[in-house]
């Protein structure tokens, strides 16, 4: 009591008038008690003077404190045991009558100990060693509230300034130079110096400040780091219960409902809105994009968030609040999250259903987290960017390692002169000296064979349609069946011959609306006919409405071959990367067209010989001669049997490419490469000269050259790979007709080996490379 007495006494002499009066009459009825001035364990003897100790302790904290808002105590220095608290203290720290702390849960009181002690040594060091060391230590606890059941973040702090320390041990030698060492934990201080030598006198103050508001909003501040495009989930669902200990109100409902775009294009899927409370039971993409909508026009003026305390029906904002209320909302506050220009990302939502509960106040709590939410969804916006943008490139337009770095170059170089000068473009992405490589894979007849699977398809339907005419013309002499059926009889006949492109528009639409309308009518008119239509509707597609069988054959067929080639180019490509870093680019249509570019521009770090370009040229006429030899094997289990050629482009002159952007891709540069260019498109079915057979055969690989030193470097490749036996011994040397502004090719032709491998190992690789057909 003594270092609070004589806080007391200078606080009488040095102060105002009005300071003196309310402490002087104190003071004397403390001077009439000497004894209680005086250190004493015997807590028997204080109780005889209980109402002068508590007037003298209620000095301790401002009459503004009033006892039922404080939550405050006071104890004996670095004890649990407190000698007077507040009523709310009382409740909280104090478990029925006892006067002994004791928190729910053995954490806590381990925390309010370790703060007591390490209070204890500061005053130590502070004493003995002149420490600037604070007399204050604090801690933060969760405590349940007993009301509401939520989270309470409780702030207990211990402020020993009325407290003195003195060594109780004589005999105790203390240690020299602990100030100059470094920072002790308690532990260490408590081996250096055991608290059993020392005595404290006075009263430990006890102050305990509600943070929850501070510690949720960090809580929701550590939250944003752990926002991603992949899983949020939980992230979102935490949110929601740190709004809820926020505003202090555990009944309400509280949602997130995002509103992602990116390229135009609305970003909608149930994984967003399952934290939506307008939207988490399921919302087609049309309702979700007309809430996004109708909150974008009800808060493109407008940041701050709106409050319907007593919700009513009236106020329905054009359509948005009513549809809050149809689900049961009757208390709301909408708290629009916007990005940092301006646009509308998403809203928070606070809902409840009993009027009245969310009010002003409630809004105020939560002003100060409304921008973390904004952030929290403009975070998972940009990831999901980042995300998608990755899927585009590795998926349809992929920017790949052997340039990227190019890319990156022109980018950053973009950005730095943007912040010199508001007018700036963006530098063309360039290589010059590449070596092209051009190769393709292609199906062969896959025109003719699509032209007569349609043709088979549509002779299929018109013969039934055909007949189901007859059998009604026969039992009813409706003169339009006749003509009906005249009609089909002429497709019948054109498509048997040559079937056109405008001829097949005509007939499909002839199918699908005259012939059918008349046999549903027929249907329900002829009773007698019903299971003959039943029977042409029943060869059908479901989704076409056209006898689809053939068809299917030739595209489940197309699909399988370029799947299987696709994967196994992949595959080899990874490898093939090793060697050299180069740029390889392919497309799929009708089978596979790839071009490949090597040179030193193209990887300015990895030192360049022309030694990596005949090695990529061998790869390749490796590559199509193997993917002949998986094609063939593949052939006997597609549902149409069909059959590959392979073409080579032999270009030893490098050129220049450059970055189309708004094509996404790289062509050639100048008007003597654009030549490369032309020749690659017009091989393709190109014929010997003076001859009708083209080029490509399957089961072959053709080599498409105009210089001779092309011709020994690829007959020394094709005399490799028929030492290795992937090529046969017979090699054409062939003429070109002249097309069009080209003239002079030549080309070498040479057979795969197709029974080298034993069939059991050459089906294996293809199934293992082939995409299941489609069902």
């Amino acid at each position: 009591m003594q270092p609070l007495v004589a806080a007391l006494r200078k606080m009488v002499a040095d102060g105002k008038p009005g300071t003196r009066k309310l402490y002087e009459h104190l003071l004397q009825e403390l001077d009439a008690v000497p004894q209680l001035e005086h250190p004493t364990a015997d807590t028997a003897a204080l109780a005889e003077h209980e109402t002068l100790l508590n007037s003298v302790l209620a000095s301790l904290f401002p009459p503004a404190t009033g006892e039922q808002e404080g939550i405050y105590a006071v104890s004996y220095p670095f004890h649990n045991q407190v000698v007077y608290a507040s009523e709310p203290f009382r409740a909280i720290f104090l478990p029925g009558s006892t006067d002994s702390i004791n928190v729910s849960g053995t954490e806590a009181n381990e925390t309010i100990g370790r703060s007591s002690m390490q209070l204890a040594y500061n005053l130590i060091l502070r004493r003995f060693y002149n420490q600037q060391i604070p007399a204050v230590a604090s801690s933060v606890h969760t405590i349940p509230d007993s009301e509401t059941g939520l989270t309470r973040y409780l702030e207990l702090k211990l402020n020993a300034g009325f407290v003195s320390v003195q060594l109780a041990d004589k005999n105790f030698a203390l240690p020299k130079n602990i100030s100059a060492q470094r920072a002790l934990d308690v532990e260490e201080l408590r081996t250096i110096l055991p608290l059993e030598h020392f005595q404290f006198e006075g009263l430990v103050v006890i102050e305990v400040a509600d943070v929850t508001g501070e510690e949720v909003i960090a809580a929701i501040k550590n939250s944003l780091l752990n926002i991603n495009a992949a899983a949020d989930g939980t992230v979102y669902a935490g949110f929601g219960e740190h709004v809820r200990t926020l505003v202090g109100l555990p009944s309400i409902e509280v949602g997130i409902t995002p509103f992602f775009r990116m390229n135009d294009f609305s970003l909608f899927a149930e994984t967003y809105f399952s934290h939506s409370l307008l939207l988490r039971n399921g919302a087609e993409a049309d309702k979700a994009a007309r809430f996004s909508r109708l909150a974008g026009n009800m808060f493109r003026n407008a940041d701050q968030p709106v409050l319907y305390s007593q919700f009513v029906v009236e106020n329905n904002g054009g359509g948005l609040l009513q549809a809050y209320y149809e689900a049961g909302a009757r208390s709301l506050v909408l708290c629009p999250l916007k990005c940092d220009d301006g646009e509308l990302i998403g809203l928070l939502e606070l809902v409840s259903t009993e009027p009245g509960t969310l009010r002003f106040e409630h809004l105020k709590r939560l002003q100060p987290a409304i921008q973390l939410f904004a952030l929290a969804l403009d975070k998972h916006a940009e990831n999901l960017e980042l995300q998608i943008d990755k899927t585009i490139k590795e998926h349809f337009t992929a920017i790949q390692p052997a340039v990227a770095w190019k890319f990156t170059e022109a980018a950053f170089n973009y950005l730095q002169r943007q912040q010199a000068q508001d007018s700036v473009k963006m530098q063309s992405i360039m290589f010059e000296n590449v070596y092209p490589l051009y190769g393709s894979i292609d199906v062969r007849n896959s025109s003719l064979e699509r032209t007569h699977s349609i043709q088979l398809d549509l002779m299929e339907q018109l013969t039934q349609a055909s007949n189901v005419l007859e059998i009604a013309a026969q039992q009813s002499p409706f003169p339009l069946l006749r003509e009906i059926q005249f009609k089909v009889e002429q497709y019948l006949a054109n498509t048997s011959d040559t079937l056109l492109s405008d001829d097949e528009l005509v007939i499909c639409d002839f199918l699908q609306g005259e012939l059918h309308n008349l046999f549903r009518h027929l249907h329900e008119t002829r009773p007698d006919l019903q299971k003959q239509i039943d029977a042409y509707f029943a060869l059908l597609d479901t989704q076409r409405g056209m006898v689809y069988h053939h068809r299917k054959k030739y595209e489940d067929s197309i699909t399988r071959i370029n799947d299987m080639l696709d994967r196994f180019m992949d595959a080899e490509q990874k490898n093939a990367q090793q060697v050299y870093p180069h740029y390889f680019e392919r497309y799929i249509t009708d089978g596979i067209e790839f071009n490949i570019y090597v040179g030193q521009s193209l990887a300015p770090n990895a030192p360049f010989d022309e030694i990596y370009v005949r090695n990529l040229k061998l790869w390749q006429l490796t590559l199509l001669a193997r993917a002949a030899r998986l094609s063939h094997a593949l052939e006997k289990r597609l549902p149409m049997p069909l059959q590959t050629t392979q073409l080579i482009l032999a270009h030893s002159i490098p050129l220049s490419i450059s970055f189309r952007r708004k094509e996404r891709k790289f062509d050639v540069d100048g008007a003597y490469n654009i030549r490369y260019e032309i020749i690659k498109k017009r091989i393709d079915k190109v014929h010997l000269k003076d001859s009708e057979e083209r080029l490509t055969q399957p089961g072959k690989v053709a080599i498409v050259y105009s210089q001779q030193k092309e011709l020994q470097e690829y007959e020394e490749y094709v005399q490799f790979l028929q030492h290795e036996g992937l090529l046969g011994e017979q090699l054409e040397h062939l003429e070109l007709e002249d097309t069009q502004g080209i003239s002079g090719l030549k080309a070498l032709r040479v057979d795969v080996i197709f029974n080298q491998d034993s069939n059991g190992q050459k089906e294996a690789v293809a199934q293992r490379l082939e995409v299941p057909a489609p069902q």
